[in-house]
């Protein structure tokens, strides 16, 4: 795996008040009725969006709210910076995620034009060291280079500092796809 793979999950809400039998009752429903492909404490985690719709009637024949969401699962080797935690996290299985709708993620390549933008030559390590403080994962990709994984809110940033370099930013995802 070299890209981010979209993982589909639903967050549960489990109640408090019941006794463990319970929540036994419904990880052992999980096990016979879906094809769980990982899980962090209350989330758990599929590979579609029809796996994840096996586990909603298991959810409501025990009356557990949850809230769908998805996830980015990241390729390994990977690095991740200090906000990683408020963006992410590492599961049971120790895979590293991302919540899709918080995130985008790119690489930096030369700017279209031949001269580089704004007539520079592409400094990458620049670009990168300037980018360092802002990132939330990052990981290097087959042939050479980096992806980095940034708050989606910061897309017009990574943007500008890429430019200032001489260079330009390919995404490879976006919550917006």
């Amino acid at each position: 795996m070299t890209e981010p793979v979209l993982k589909y999950a639903a967050a549960l809400d489990l109640p408090e008040d019941k006794r463990a039998g319970y929540y036994a009752q419904i990880v052992k429903a999980l096990a016979e009725k879906t094809a769980l492909f990982d899980r962090d404490k209350e989330l758990m985690i599929f590979s579609s969006p029809e796996e994840l719709g096996q586990l909603m009637p298991i959810l409501e024949q025990y009356a557990v709210p949850f809230e769908e969401l998805n996830v980015l699962l990241l390729p390994a080797p990977v690095t991740t910076y200090p906000a990683f935690g408020d963006y992410g996290f590492v599961s049971r299985l120790e895979n590293v995620y991302l919540y899709a709708e918080l995130v985008a993620v790119f690489r930096l390549r030369t700017a279209p034009d031949t001269n580089g933008a704004l007539g520079r030559a592409f400094e990458p390590q620049q670009a990168e060291a300037q980018l360092e403080e802002h990132l939330l994962a990052a990981w290097p990709e087959p042939g050479g280079g980096t992806a980095f994984a940034i708050e989606a809110q910061l897309v017009e940033l990574a943007e500008g500092i890429a430019r200032a370099y001489g260079g330009a930013v390919e995404w490879i995802y976006s919550p917006e796809e």
